[in-house]
């Protein structure tokens, strides 16, 4: 019986789904949803020749998981981005974690890997672990740290918002009122390709949209002003 299942939001990510299914790797207890927001190159297609369950909808990354969610009756639920990897362990450290009843959500560290396999300077790399700070705690973590839930705290707080940005926050924010967000001590790896055009910016971004979400800033206005970063 499958107890897990991991849910991969996609769009146009031929590029990137075959290792993300690669690292979550083969698992009695494990099945793979990839719910795809109309994808116009190869990503469907790879993901069905993995054998995995594709589901096909409107694009926006809350209704997205939330569909890959409702498609299965796994009692935990591991949402994981499309551009992210899995370390070695993750299941164990996983269902360990969700296991006991006072964590709400769990969810791993974070490591940057350089956009389309470019070597970094000294000075880049540095940038990137700047990055990878925000995951070791003090702030609400983000979805390229991969969020794992037990269904039953998933359908306590209500889901994933359906909104056009800020939806990991909105989500880790509602799990964090019932319970605690526990970082594990594995690390998932992600690439900076939605950064590496305007590092600077990119940044500040990351530093000042949080603030400005709990403010009341509309998530439409701040998906106007992240853009496109595929």
């Amino acid at each position: 019986m499958r107890n897990l299942t991991v849910v991969v939001p996609t769009l146009d990510e031929e590029n990137g789904i075959d290792g993300c299914l690669d690292s979550i790797g083969t698992h009695a207890r494990v099945d793979v949803v990839v719910s795809d927001g109309g994808s116009s190159d190869d990503t469907v297609r790879k993901a069905l020749a993995r054998g995995v369950n594709v589901l096909k909808g409107r694009a926006g990354r809350g209704g997205q998981l939330n569909r890959g969610a409702a498609a299965t009756d796994s009692d935990l639920l591991l949402f994981l981005h499309a551009d992210c990897r899995l370390p070695g362990g993750w299941y164990d450290a996983l269902t360990s974690a969700l296991a006991d009843p006072a964590t709400a959500l769990a969810c791993f560290l974070l490591h940057t890997l350089p956009a389309d396999d470019r070597v970094e300077s000294a000075a880049g790399r540095v940038w990137l672990r700047t990055l990878d700070f925000r995951a070791r705690g003090g702030r609400l973590p983000y979805g390229d740290q991969a969020f794992g839930v037990r269904r039953e705290v998933f359908d306590r707080v209500g889901r994933f918002p359906d909104i056009p940005l800020m939806e990991d926050l909105a989500f880790a924010r509602a799990c964090r009122r019932v319970g605690r967000i526990r970082r594990l001590g594995l690390t998932v790896r992600t690439s900076a390709r939605r950064t590496a055009r305007y590092p600077v910016r990119a940044r500040l971004m990351m530093l000042v949209f949080p603030t400005l979400f709990s403010l009341g800033v509309a998530p439409r206005t701040l998906a106007r002003w992240y853009g496109n970063a595929r």
